[in-house]
């Protein structure tokens, strides 16, 4: 506003001087004649002096009323300069009521963070989280409402917050005042300059709702596949009965159809398997239990297991083993599961005469376990949801020969994670993948 008043002033300012620039040129040569002989173009009774002397008089009139105006530019211009910042606080006072009863009324709950993470004017979103009033929770720190479940993390945030690191979707569970627990995602803006004690402004995103719906899906999974046990182990005994003759000979084509059934019974007890470890772990019933692993050894028993399936592909192994992971104290049963889980998959989705390598390596980074083949690769376009639950790229459910539940690779990562390790990958389609596990 003040801008577009100056620019006002200035073009106003401008175009009269123009004007009268103009005017005074047009009309110079005609004043100098005039005066120099008025009664050249004024026939009248009056002099060459009175003329002359009322020319004068208008022009010093003329001088007059500029100056007078001059001096009222100048004499006005702190009302004008006012009436400028008058416009300004209007307009940031409209800006302002707007803003507050966005914050105000808005679905999202904000509080604003003073230096010690206390909790300063909390909108009314943020009220009915925590199921209090403004009293109850204004001048309180906000970490400190994180449930005993959460302390370690919340402290660690805390630090973060001190420290002025971001935090971005941290996922916390807080305890109301009414002692229900929510769960939510956390993010600290830093707000420093905004306010003499401000230094955040907190969102803090309810998924209490998801999570409880999580959750009951998690337990389904658990009871369904606590139920598929016993049929499935039923099915197996009867088959391996069958199959051991005892029960008197089939012939070939009976053969192949027990086999059949076999088979995609024990696919079934895979899928049984995963699904009840990936509910474990994430109601957190499952917890590693440490000791000290031989790895080669571990993967050696792994390639026994597998090794109708690669003899019946003519695959190439390659190993490179090392000392470095003779002794490492990590959870057998977890660690196998992941391994099993790579070895298996590059199995399934590397061709004929393909080559698979399993290498033991030790950096700065850590314990590492590569695990590469040259099979279909994962497309570029699909390798952010590798990890992701159900996801089978587009490419592996077009090799036919191939049975997956697409929950493997997510329980791996769970599992590393659960270990505190990690796990990342690298994939060229029709070229091969490597995966990184970091222990």
């Amino acid at each position: 506003m003040r801008k577009n008043s100056i620019t006002k002033y200035i073009i106003t300012s401008l175009c009269i001087f123009l004007i009268s620039l103009s005017l005074f040129v047009f009309s110079s040569g005609l004043l100098k004649n005039f005066f120099g002989d008025p009664n050249k173009y004024i026939n009248s009774h009056f002099s060459a002096e009175d003329i002359r002397f009322f020319i004068l008089n208008v022009l010093l009139i003329f001088i007059l009323l500029l100056i007078s105006w001059i001096i009222y530019l100048l004499l006005s211009v702190e009302y004008r300069a006012a009436s400028i910042a008058g416009e300004e606080t209007e307009s940031i006072t409209i800006s302002l009521t707007q803003f507050t009863k966005l914050y105000e009324e808005s679905p999202v709950p904000y509080v604003i963070l003073d230096e010690a993470g206390n909790i300063n004017d909390p909108n009314k979103a943020t009220l009915r989280f925590f199921e209090a009033s403004r009293e109850e929770i204004e001048g309180q720190n906000l970490f400190y409402f994180c449930s005993k479940e959460d302390k370690e993390k919340s402290e660690k945030l805390f630090e973060y917050y001190k420290s002025d690191m971001p935090i971005n979707k941290e996922e916390l569970q807080f305890n109301t005042k009414k002692e229900n627990q929510k769960f939510a995602l956390v993010s600290v803006f830093l707000t420093k300059g905004f306010g003499p004690s401000n230094k955040g402004l907190a969102t803090i995103f309810d998924i209490t709702e998801r999570k409880k719906l999580d959750k009951a899906k998690t337990e389904f999974l658990s009871l369904a596949s606590h139920q598929l046990r016993t049929p499935t182990a039923t099915i197996k005994w009867y088959a391996d009965m069958l199959l051991s003759g005892s029960l008197g000979e089939f012939n070939e084509k009976q053969k192949d159809y027990i086999n059949t059934i076999q088979k995609v019974n024990q696919n079934m007890i895979e899928i049984t398997n995963t699904l009840l470890n990936i509910s474990k772990i994430e109601v957190g019933s499952i917890k590693p239990e440490k000791k000290l692993v031989n790895v080669k050894e571990l993967t050696e028993s792994i390639f026994t297991e597998l090794n109708p399936q690669i003899s019946e592909k003519n695959l190439n192994i390659k190993k490179q083993y090392n000392d470095k992971l003779k002794n490492v104290e990590i959870d057998p049963k977890f660690l196998k599961i992941v391994i099993h889980n790579l070895i298996s998959n590059a199995v399934k989705y590397t061709p004929e005469g393909g080559t698979i390598s399993v290498k033991f390596e030790d950096s700065s980074q850590g314990r590492m376990i590569i695990v590469s083949d040259t099979g279909i690769g994962i497309p570029k376009a699909e390798q952010d949801k590798v990890f992701s639950k159900l996801f089978r790229a587009e490419n592996a459910r077009n090799v036919g020969t191939s049975q997956s539940s697409g929950l493997g690779l997510y329980l791996v990562k769970s599992l590393i994670e659960n270990m505190g390790g990690n796990i990342e990958f690298s994939s060229i389609e029709n070229q091969g993948s490597t995966f990184i596990i970091r222990l």
